[in-house]
């Protein structure tokens, strides 16, 4: 598992390998406000609803983000 997981590492491209980092690290920010959720409101169950909507927003804003960055990078940000 791990060579593969390297082989699709080496292969990808500066830009591939900066976005998949900012991807990494939002998804670390999201676990966080997750358990600063739960620890406000006292509870997973009851606040699921509220949990799923926070997902529901905060993925679709880093998705379009995201395509947004890989247009951006794959074009050039620079023309010559």
């Amino acid at each position: 598992m791990v060579p593969l997981i390297t082989d699709i590492f080496t292969s990808l491209r500066n830009w591939q390998k900066a976005l998949l980092f900012s991807l990494v690290s939002y998804m670390i920010v999201l676990l966080g406000i997750f358990v600063a959720v739960v620890f406000i409101m006292k509870g997973f169950s009851k606040n699921l609803p509220i949990l799923a909507g926070i997902t529901i927003a905060y993925m679709f804003l880093m998705l379009s983000v995201m395509i947004i960055a890989r247009s951006l990078f794959k074009k050039g940000l620079v023309e010559e």
